[in-house]
C-alpha cells in the first residue's frame, strides 16, 4: 500500500478480487468461485475471510507486496531516505 491508501495489484488479483467480493455480496457460490479462480473450496473460503478482514489489500500476494516500494524513509538503498 502507498501512502495515500492505494494498493497496487496485477490483473490477475483484480480477478481474484472481483470473484471473492461476489461471494462475500452473495451473488456467486464458493463452488463456483473455485471452478473460477482454479482453488479449492477451502482455499476460497480462506480468501473470503482475508478479505472481509482486510479489504481487497488483504487478497494481495504477500510475495508481491514484499516487493513494493517502501517509503517514508524506508529507501531498500540505505540511503537514509535521502535519495541519492
Amino acid at each position: 500500500m502507498n501512502g495515500r491508501g492505494f494498493i497496487t495489484i496485477s490483473m490477475h488479483e483484480l480477478e481474484r478480487v472481483k470473484i471473492i467480493e461476489a461471494v462475500v455480496q452473495h451473488r456467486q457460490t464458493i463452488v463456483l468461485a473455485a471452478e473460477r479462480l482454479q482453488l479449492c473450496e477451502r482455499q476460497v473460503s480462506r480468501l473470503v475471510r482475508r478479505y472481509e478482514a482486510a479489504g481487497p489489500a488483504g487478497l494481495v500476494s504477500a510475495q508481491v507486496a514484499a516487493q513494493q516500494p517502501r517509503t517514508a524513509g524506508g529507501c531498500p538503498c540505505a540511503c537514509d531516505g535521502a535519495g541519492a
